[in-house]
């Protein structure tokens, strides 16, 4: 019997809102990272026929300048896209217990809504977000949608 030869997938598109303020640390090697929960809802019918909604909250990591970017430019409650990948990964807790994680490592991260964190004058900025990476090839004016 021949080998199943199986892509290699694990790309993961998720949207929601997220639960807490974000704040960016740094490896000790001086990299950025930041670790938040993402709210994302999910509407099923139940038995009797009624709509019900299920709220899954789903641990997101993101590394360097995606770390900084939405660092800098979401909150609690932004609404999200994250674009990934699933990963897994074991460490030992204060207990001395092996603990395991699953959580989405975030690839990019698209802001659904301009709400920027602000200091000071409390007037949100009219400027979005910069891109968090740059597009790569040659972009011409017939690559522009409008």
């Amino acid at each position: 019997m021949a080998d199943l030869k199986l892509p290699r997938l694990n790309k993961v598109i998720i949207s929601g809102r997220i639960t807490h303020d974000i704040e960016l640390k740094y490896t000790p090697k001086g990299t950025p990272v930041v670790r938040f929960a993402l709210a994302s809802d999910r509407a099923y019918k139940d038995e009797a026929g009624t709509w019900q909604n299920v709220t899954s909250f789903i641990d997101v990591v993101a590394w360097t300048l995606t770390a900084e970017n939405i660092a800098k430019n979401a909150h609690k409650g932004s609404a999200v896209i994250v674009e990934g990948r699933i990963d897994t990964r074991t460490y030992v807790d204060n207990n001395n217990q092996t603990r395991k994680i699953t959580e989405i490592v975030a690839e990019s991260i698209h802001h659904l809504e301009w709400k920027p964190r602000t200091e000071g004058d409390g007037e949100a900025s009219s400027e979005p977000p910069m891109p968090e990476e740059a597009p790569t090839g040659n972009v011409t004016s017939d690559d522009v949608p409008f």
